[in-house]
């Protein structure tokens, strides 16, 4: 059978009417043939082509036969055509589904979305993110009691959140308490058993519930879900989501604080001892802030999840460092990259709190007329107090709120 060719929609009848005139053609040549040839008559100045006949009128005969057998040769066409049809039909529907399911995307970086087979994954989870996630994204904090007591940093930044337009947030409660705070204060909660590993134990309990959300965000995934993942110490002034690029497995928030920290620039090494080549070029960026990510459901992120999870439960490290370790660091003979495509937020729209009160509030001009989408306090540790005055600045307009703290952690 030969091949079908994309763009031959509409060709169809063309085709088969030129077959149909070389069969004819054959039919007539083949019957002449048999017949001994063709007679030409000529009379009264006109002429007129002749077929002669031989006894027994066998002529007829062939001709039937070959008008049979032209039916049946295009019946055999059409069949094909229409076989070809149903498998290319067939081949198209298997690669969209292909494409749809965890694990077996042909693109690394083609979300895969929501479907009933999925949702038997976690059908709890599933049910309960039918209700929250927009567009199957969804705003989510992993939180316990100590951040989720009623007037708390839990509380928080619900309510900034849902001030900033967040329609679809949620947290992720590790004990009873967190989900029957949050949904006192109307904050959509999901329970979820989540263990601390035994190489978490250490590291101070934010750094160790920080960790759990790995684990955490690929029943997401699975699910089909795009996930904005947040730390409660951030206060949202506008909705996340109408900020994202979504062409990118990982899009997040640095600890940058300029264009070159942010974004990344060429740093020189000097070694005189080199002479002539004492300069060695390398290139910087600061890290990728775990606790502000969007996260696509794509197989590279699968990947980057697995990378993340064995290393955070066999390794007594930083959440943060693992997190941009597993991003960045190249393939290697003792490394192999899980190659995600990763986007940098815009540092003054989701802002670290070293821009606002190191840089951006001793900048007069622009601290009166910018408002940034998200600030989060990752760079002091007196978190809960500088979010009330990231509100009052700009939810309340009061621009000296934040005139009594200082630059840094001093």
């Amino acid at each position: 059978m030969p091949p079908v060719r994309r763009g031959s929609k509409g060709r169809g009848p063309v085709a088969l009417a030129l077959t149909a005139g070389v069969l004819v053609g054959l039919l007539v040549a083949a019957t002449q043939f048999r017949r001994g040839g063709t007679g030409s008559a000529v009379s009264g100045g006109g002429a007129a082509t002749t077929l002669s006949t031989t006894a027994g009128g066998s002529g007829s005969a062939d001709t039937a036969k070959l008008q049979a057998e032209l039916v049946q040769a295009l019946s055999e066409r059409d069949a094909a055509l229409a076989e070809a049809g149903r498998l290319r039909d067939e081949a198209a529907k298997a690669a969209k589904q292909q494409a749809a399911t965890p694990g077996s995307c042909p693109d690394r970086h083609t979300p895969w979305g929501r479907s009933a087979e999925r949702d038997k994954t976690y059908p709890e989870l599933a049910e309960f993110l039918k209700k929250v996630a927009i567009n199957n994204e969804v705003l989510v904090s992993v939180s316990n009691a100590n951040y989720a007591w009623p007037g708390g940093m839990l509380q928080v930044w619900a309510e900034n959140a849902r001030r900033a337009g967040v329609k679809n947030m949620m947290v992720v409660a590790l004990d009873d308490d967190t989900k029957k705070n949050a949904e006192s204060y109307g904050l959509p909660a999901f329970r979820m058993d989540v263990k601390i590993p035994d190489s978490q134990k250490n590291v101070g309990s934010n750094h160790a519930v920080s960790a759990l959300k790995f684990r955490i965000l690929t029943n997401f995934m699975k699910l089909g879900y795009s996930v904005f993942l947040s730390d409660v110490d951030i206060i949202f002034l506008q909705n996340p989501f109408d900020h994202l690029h979504r062409d990118s497995d990982v899009e997040g928030m640095s600890d940058g604080w300029d264009n070159g920290t942010a974004y990344g620039y060429n740093d020189v090494a000097d070694d005189a001892s080199m002479g002539w080549a004492r300069y060695a070029h390398s290139m910087r960026i600061f890290v990728f802030n775990s606790g502000l990510f969007y996260l696509r459901p794509t197989q590279a992120s699968m990947d980057l999840l697995d990378k993340l999870i064995h290393r955070v439960e066999t390794e007594n490290g930083w959440d943060q460092a693992l997190f941009n370790e597993c991003i960045f660091f190249p393939s290697s003979p003792a490394n192999k990259d899980p190659s995600v495509t990763r986007r940098v937020l815009d540092y003054m729209l989701f802002m670290n709190s070293k821009v606002l009160f190191k840089h951006l509030r001793h900048d007069q001009g622009r601290f009166e007329s910018h408002t940034p989408v998200s600030v989060h306090v990752n760079y002091h540790p007196d978190k809960f107090e500088r979010m009330k005055a990231v509100v009052k600045r700009y939810v309340d307009g009061d621009m000296h709120a934040l005139d009594k703290f200082p630059d840094g952690s001093h």
